[in-house]
């Protein structure tokens, strides 16, 4: 039964940084079977009944969550509980079984025979939100509450003076700054450039960039970079006028 960042895979959450090489499975706890060079095998008993996805067994996305919370970085695994539960309240009562809702993961904490990592994954509920947008949205999250920023609304309605209306990443409604997560991946992929060509894209972006202005007294932009260094993303923000 695949498992862990392999069940991820197929879960489609997002990863930060690589994939591992070798192939995550899960086997019964007295098997007696070894870990190899391409395969790791995790023997221990399951907290959810598995699922099938592409004909291939996997654990269940809620407990895949957890599994990765037990053993990764804190902000790798917020960036997969994040679009887990984005996922989960997207195909509601689609029938599709992509994603998992709050409650399913942790009863899948609280059912797993396990007790290693659990702290860590019991933080890592307690901090997801579906309403980051993006895995770099989630780890500028993470950035920002090691840094003790107080925590901003996502996705945040703004209509301009222009009737435009725009949703931003990050909002600090207290202090009237905002900001946006901008990964590359809008400019180079054309599945996130709606038809648009990458100039299209940028010239959009710098109307939008225009318009947020008139309306904060301070906006900012970041990349990968920023989001995941706690003091180039504390300088950014420091310099759009945040104060914490």
């Amino acid at each position: 039964m695949l498992s862990h960042w392999s069940a991820a895979a197929l879960w489609r959450l997002p990863l930060i940084g690589s994939w591992p090489e070798k192939v995550h499975v899960t086997t019964p706890a007295e098997s007696a079977r070894r870990s190899t060079t391409v395969l790791q095998r995790h023997r221990r008993g399951l907290a959810l009944p598995p699922h099938k996805l592409d004909d291939l067994v996997v654990t269940a996305c809620a407990e895949t969550v957890i599994d990765i919370s037990r053993v990764s970085s804190f902000a790798t695994a917020v960036a997969m509980g994040d679009a887990a539960l984005r996922q989960h309240e997207k195909h509601r009562g689609s029938g599709l079984l992509l994603g998992a809702s709050l409650g399913q993961m942790a009863a899948a904490l609280a059912a797993a025979p396990e007790s290693r990592g659990r702290a860590r994954a019991r933080r890592v509920l307690e901090f997801i939100d579906g309403a980051a947008d993006r895995p770099g949205e989630s780890l500028s999250r993470v950035t920002m509450h090691l840094l003790g920023i107080p925590a901003p609304v996502l996705q945040h309605r703004i209509v301009t003076q222009s009737g435009a209306v725009y949703y931003l990443d990050f909002f600090w409604p207290d202090q009237g700054i905002g900001g946006d997560f901008d990964g590359r991946i809008k400019y180079v992929d054309a599945a996130f450039r709606g038809g648009r060509t990458a100039e299209q894209v940028v010239a959009d972006e710098k109307v939008r960039e225009d318009e947020i202005r008139l309306e904060l007294r301070g906006y900012g932009r970041w990349d990968w970079q920023v989001a995941g260094s706690r003091r180039d993303l504390a300088e950014r923000l420091r310099r759009i006028g945040l104060r914490w």
